[in-house]
């Protein structure tokens, strides 16, 4: 039991102890005018204490209004606290807010960690995926340099082996060409060679020639008679008819007039004898006698007859001879360059 009363006891004052500590606490916010009174109290109450026989009715009155004062005090004291109870923040509300605040910071804290992760793993999934991108391209990369270099090494070797096959054969070709060439320019001097060889032999043999133009055509015609009595009527000529080995009329002209006639003497001496008289009029009334030249030697004497460069051209003797216009004599053959024949003098 007096456990009980102990305990009983101590409860009491432990509720006062902590409802003077809620005073204390909450007397800071208490209106200005509670502050005061509450001074202005402590001040009344701290005075001088005296001996039981010393209490007189006057001081019994004033005690009595002190009581008065107090009572009114509380009152004030108790209506503070009522307000500054009701102003105050509940625990639940309390609660409540910091609840809303530790979720809303919980939130924010988990979206930045959040955030925060997904960045590093995209940052981290990023840097894989381009290194691993990077490493493939460059294997390949290698891959694919490898292969060009070993194709490229095949070709190389095989075009420098056909290169040198092609070489060998190109030397050979062109060793060939140049023997080629060699004999070509050889035939082609031969054939030169041959050709005014041949021009001058057909020359030669027509050097008894005479060709005869604009001789008027017979039916049944005696050519050689008939020279012979024509040289007899206009040049007082004997032409023994022995003389004349040959004559007869050849294709040619203009097919419009009489076809030529070629004669050939026995000797030059005979044939000169008869052409010496190419001048006469009567004779140009029956025909007109050149010499027999070859086919190159006419077309040469022609071209030097219509070159500017040259006077005057003529036959003798087998030869084409003519005159530039400075008088200097020249002798062409058929194959000869006519400019430079004409600078080398």
């Amino acid at each position: 039991m007096a456990e009980k009363s102990g305990v009983l006891k101590k409860t009491p004052e432990k509720e006062q102890t902590k409802t003077k500590k809620l005073v204390q606490l909450d007397l800071k916010s208490a209106p200005v005018s509670v502050r005061k009174s509450i001074v202005s109290e402590k001040a009344a109450v701290k005075k001088p204490r005296t001996s039981s026989g010393d209490h007189t009715p006057a001081h019994d009155g004033s005690t009595s209004d002190q009581h008065v004062n107090i009572s009114g005090d509380l009152h004030q004291i108790q209506q503070s606290l009522t307000e500054i109870r009701e102003s105050m923040v509940k625990k639940s509300d309390v609660k409540v807010l910091v609840s809303e605040i530790l979720l809303e910071l919980k939130n924010e804290i988990k979206s930045e960690i959040k955030q925060e992760i997904v960045d590093e793993m995209k940052k981290d999934f990023e840097e894989s995926i381009k290194n691993k991108v990077k490493k493939e391209f460059e294997d390949k990369i290698d891959e694919k340099c490898k292969e060009f270099e070993t194709q490229t090494k095949e070709i190389s070797e095989g075009f420098n082996l056909d290169f040198d096959t092609l070489r060998e054969k190109l030397n050979s070709q062109a060793s060939e060409l140049r023997s080629l060439n060699d004999k070509l320019k050889q035939c082609e001097s031969a054939a030169q060679s041959a050709m005014t060889l041949a021009n001058q032999n057909q020359q030669y043999s027509q050097k008894a020639n005479i060709k005869f133009l604009n001789w008027a055509e017979e039916k049944n015609e005696n050519l050689r008679s008939k020279l012979c009595t024509i040289l007899k009527e206009a040049v007082k000529m004997d032409l023994d008819p022995s003389d004349v080995l040959a004559i007869h009329r050849i294709p040619g002209g203009d097919g419009k007039g009489p076809r030529p006639v070629i004669a050939k003497f026995r000797n030059t001496e005979v044939k000169i004898a008869v052409i010496k008289n190419r001048s006469n009029d009567k004779l140009k009334k029956c025909f007109t006698m050149h010499d027999h030249l070859t086919y190159f030697n006419a077309k040469l004497l022609r071209n030097l007859n219509g070159d500017p460069r040259i006077q005057s051209a003529w036959y003798y003797n087998g030869k084409i001879f003519a005159l530039d216009e400075q008088g200097r004599r020249h002798r062409f053959d058929i194959l000869d360059n006519v400019s430079e024949k004409l600078k080398r003098r």
